[in-house]
Protein backbone atom coordinates (compact mmCIF):
# COMPACT_ATOMS: atom_id res chain seq x y z
CA UNK A 1 0.00 0.00 0.00
CA UNK A 2 2.70 2.43 0.96
CA UNK A 3 4.07 1.71 -2.58
CA UNK A 4 1.30 2.22 -4.60
CA UNK A 5 1.06 5.70 -2.52
CA UNK A 6 4.43 6.68 -3.32
CA UNK A 7 4.06 6.02 -6.91
CA UNK A 8 0.87 8.31 -7.38
CA UNK A 9 2.51 11.13 -5.28
CA UNK A 10 5.53 10.61 -8.05
CA UNK A 11 2.75 10.35 -10.96
CA UNK A 12 1.58 13.62 -9.80
CA UNK A 13 4.34 15.01 -8.41
CA UNK A 14 5.72 14.93 -12.59
CA UNK A 15 2.70 15.63 -14.15
CA UNK A 16 2.01 18.73 -12.21
CA UNK A 17 5.34 19.87 -12.64
CA UNK A 18 5.01 19.08 -16.71
CA UNK A 19 2.30 21.59 -16.60
CA UNK A 20 4.10 24.69 -15.03
CA UNK A 21 6.73 24.36 -17.64
CA UNK A 22 7.63 28.34 -18.23
CA UNK A 23 7.59 29.21 -21.86
CA UNK A 24 9.86 31.79 -23.32
CA UNK A 25 8.50 33.54 -26.11
CA UNK A 26 10.87 35.09 -28.67
CA UNK A 27 10.09 38.37 -30.32
CA UNK A 28 10.01 37.39 -34.17
CA UNK A 29 10.70 41.37 -34.35
CA UNK A 30 14.07 41.45 -31.70
CA UNK A 31 15.38 38.45 -33.89
CA UNK A 32 15.18 39.74 -37.22
CA UNK A 33 16.66 42.35 -36.09
CA UNK A 34 19.74 40.32 -34.64
CA UNK A 35 20.07 38.65 -37.65
CA UNK A 36 19.68 42.01 -40.40
CA UNK A 37 22.18 43.54 -38.12
CA UNK A 38 24.44 40.24 -38.07
CA UNK A 39 24.51 40.30 -41.65
CA UNK A 40 25.22 43.61 -42.44
CA UNK A 41 28.24 43.59 -39.77
CA UNK A 42 29.13 40.56 -41.37
CA UNK A 43 28.91 42.11 -45.40
CA UNK A 44 30.60 45.18 -44.14
CA UNK A 45 33.46 43.51 -42.85
CA UNK A 46 34.09 41.08 -45.82
CA UNK A 47 33.34 44.35 -48.16
CA UNK A 48 36.68 45.07 -50.67
CA UNK A 49 35.21 47.51 -52.81
CA UNK A 50 34.10 51.18 -51.25
CA UNK A 51 32.18 53.86 -52.57
CA UNK A 52 34.19 57.42 -52.40
CA UNK A 53 33.15 60.52 -50.71
CA UNK A 54 31.73 62.16 -53.67
CA UNK A 55 29.19 59.11 -53.63
CA UNK A 56 27.63 60.08 -50.32
CA UNK A 57 25.28 62.57 -50.81
CA UNK A 58 25.89 64.11 -47.51
CA UNK A 59 28.57 65.61 -45.57
CA UNK A 60 30.35 63.11 -43.52
CA UNK A 61 32.33 64.53 -40.44
CA UNK A 62 34.56 62.04 -38.67
CA UNK A 63 36.01 61.90 -35.30
CA UNK A 64 38.38 59.71 -33.24
CA UNK A 65 38.77 60.92 -29.60
CA UNK A 66 40.56 59.45 -26.43
CA UNK A 67 38.04 60.62 -24.26
CA UNK A 68 39.70 58.92 -20.85
CA UNK A 69 42.66 57.08 -20.35
CA UNK A 70 40.71 53.54 -21.53
CA UNK A 71 38.76 54.89 -23.56
CA UNK A 72 38.33 56.00 -27.30
CA UNK A 73 35.04 57.79 -28.73
CA UNK A 74 35.00 57.41 -32.28
CA UNK A 75 31.67 59.86 -34.16
CA UNK A 76 30.30 60.20 -37.87
CA UNK A 77 27.83 62.83 -38.18
CA UNK A 78 25.86 62.48 -41.43
CA UNK A 79 24.64 66.52 -42.09
CA UNK A 80 23.99 68.83 -44.92
CA UNK A 81 22.11 66.75 -47.65
CA UNK A 82 22.61 67.53 -50.94
CA UNK A 83 19.36 65.67 -51.70
CA UNK A 84 16.12 64.37 -49.75
CA UNK A 85 17.63 60.77 -47.86
CA UNK A 86 14.48 59.14 -46.60
CA UNK A 87 14.48 55.91 -44.36
CA UNK A 88 17.99 56.07 -43.75
CA UNK A 89 19.58 53.16 -42.14
CA UNK A 90 23.13 53.15 -41.32
CA UNK A 91 25.83 51.07 -39.45
CA UNK A 92 29.39 52.35 -38.19
CA UNK A 93 32.05 49.48 -37.46
CA UNK A 94 35.96 49.45 -36.45
CA UNK A 95 38.87 46.56 -36.95
CA UNK A 96 39.64 46.25 -33.16
CA UNK A 97 38.23 43.88 -30.74
CA UNK A 98 35.26 44.64 -29.18
CA UNK A 99 31.95 42.90 -27.38
CA UNK A 100 30.02 45.74 -27.71
CA UNK A 101 27.59 46.68 -29.99
CA UNK A 102 28.46 48.56 -32.90
CA UNK A 103 26.45 51.89 -33.16
CA UNK A 104 23.84 51.82 -36.04
CA UNK A 105 20.15 53.94 -37.44
CA UNK A 106 17.35 52.74 -38.87
CA UNK A 107 17.99 48.78 -37.70
CA UNK A 108 17.01 48.47 -33.92
CA UNK A 109 15.05 51.88 -33.91
CA UNK A 110 13.12 54.03 -36.40
CA UNK A 111 14.86 54.92 -39.67
CA UNK A 112 15.37 58.59 -39.61
CA UNK A 113 15.51 61.22 -42.69
CA UNK A 114 17.91 64.11 -43.83
CA UNK A 115 15.75 66.58 -45.96
CA UNK A 116 17.50 69.51 -48.19
CA UNK A 117 16.69 72.68 -46.06
CA UNK A 118 14.98 71.05 -42.99
CA UNK A 119 15.72 72.78 -39.54
CA UNK A 120 14.15 69.67 -37.38
CA UNK A 121 16.98 67.34 -38.49
CA UNK A 122 20.24 69.07 -39.20
CA UNK A 123 22.14 65.51 -39.10
CA UNK A 124 22.30 61.75 -37.45
CA UNK A 125 25.17 60.82 -35.43
CA UNK A 126 26.15 57.30 -34.64
CA UNK A 127 28.74 57.31 -31.74
CA UNK A 128 30.94 54.36 -30.23
CA UNK A 129 33.33 53.59 -28.18
CA UNK A 130 36.76 51.41 -27.48
CA UNK A 131 38.30 50.09 -24.08
CA UNK A 132 41.92 50.89 -25.25
CA UNK A 133 44.96 51.89 -23.26
CA UNK A 134 46.37 51.58 -26.87
CA UNK A 135 46.77 54.59 -29.58
CA UNK A 136 44.31 53.89 -32.18
CA UNK A 137 46.89 54.88 -34.54
CA UNK A 138 45.20 52.11 -37.29
CA UNK A 139 42.03 52.12 -36.89
CA UNK A 140 39.64 51.64 -39.47
CA UNK A 141 36.40 52.72 -39.72
CA UNK A 142 33.73 50.89 -42.17
CA UNK A 143 30.29 52.79 -42.91
CA UNK A 144 27.16 51.09 -44.43
CA UNK A 145 24.54 53.38 -45.49
CA UNK A 146 21.31 52.73 -46.98
CA UNK A 147 18.57 55.19 -48.20
CA UNK A 148 15.98 56.05 -50.15
CA UNK A 149 15.44 58.53 -52.50
CA UNK A 150 12.11 60.28 -53.65
CA UNK A 151 11.65 58.66 -56.54
CA UNK A 152 12.13 55.72 -54.06
CA UNK A 153 15.07 54.43 -55.37
CA UNK A 154 17.04 52.62 -52.79
CA UNK A 155 20.73 53.61 -52.56
CA UNK A 156 23.63 51.76 -51.05
CA UNK A 157 27.19 52.75 -49.60
CA UNK A 158 29.98 51.56 -48.18
CA UNK A 159 32.64 53.83 -46.85
CA UNK A 160 35.81 53.25 -45.46
CA UNK A 161 37.54 55.61 -42.94
CA UNK A 162 41.42 54.79 -43.04
CA UNK A 163 42.60 58.36 -42.17
CA UNK A 164 40.35 60.11 -39.65
CA UNK A 165 42.71 62.51 -37.04
CA UNK A 166 42.45 61.16 -33.53
CA UNK A 167 42.83 63.80 -30.69
CA UNK A 168 42.94 63.28 -27.11
CA UNK A 169 40.86 64.99 -25.39
CA UNK A 170 41.74 63.42 -22.02
CA UNK A 171 45.01 65.33 -21.82
CA UNK A 172 42.88 68.63 -23.10
CA UNK A 173 40.89 68.05 -19.67
CA UNK A 174 43.57 67.69 -17.38
CA UNK A 175 45.41 71.32 -18.65
CA UNK A 176 41.91 73.26 -18.48
CA UNK A 177 42.02 71.77 -14.93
Amino acid sequence: MKKALLVIIIIFMVTACSNNVIEIEIDDKVEDNKLTYLNIKNNLDSQRVFNNIEDIPCNINISIDKVKDEEISYRIILDNPKLNMNNIQALLIHNKFSENIFPSIGLFDDKASLIVGNEDVKGIELVGYIETSKEMADLELRLWLKYNDDENNEHEIYYKIDDAEYSDKSTEKENIE
